[in-house]
């Protein structure tokens, strides 16, 4: 999972179509912008095939472990830390090119939340019955 995991990460966009030279962190309560050469940790899921990130973190918000409250049952999710990178994309709105879009560049592995740790919906145990 992990090579797979840091193969399909790698080059992915992490902007937004209106401003593809920068990203967010989701844990500042102003919006802090991040750009190239800074450190981007992302938690991801993977969903019908493709990792999709759920939150990035700046580096002043990065932790070492997939956070608990974060976990979802039956779902493979991780963690990841890297470098952003200004080697351009398609942008996901438009389909337009821009060469200098941020992207995710080498992909370390932080942690991992295999499809049977995560949390249980309250509703778990009840639909068992």
């Amino acid at each position: 999972m992990r090579n797979a995991l840091c193969r399909d990460l790698t080059g992915s966009f992490v902007g937004c179509d209106a401003a593809p030279t920068r990203a967010t962190c989701s844990f500042h309560d102003r919006s802090r912008d991040l750009r190239a050469g800074d450190v981007l940790q992302l938690e991801v899921e993977l969903m019908d095939g493709e990792w999709m990130p759920l939150f990035h973190r700046c580096a002043d918000h990065a932790v070492d472990a997939f956070p608990e409250a974060h976990t979802v049952f039956g779902t493979p999710q991780a963690l990841v830390t890297t470098y952003l990178e200004p080697t351009g994309a398609y942008l996901p709105g438009t389909n337009e090119f821009h060469p200098d879009a941020l992207t995710v560049g080498e992909v370390e592995v932080v942690d991992v939340s295999a499809v049977d740790e995560g949390l249980r919906s309250p509703l778990w145990d009840w639909m068992d019955e």
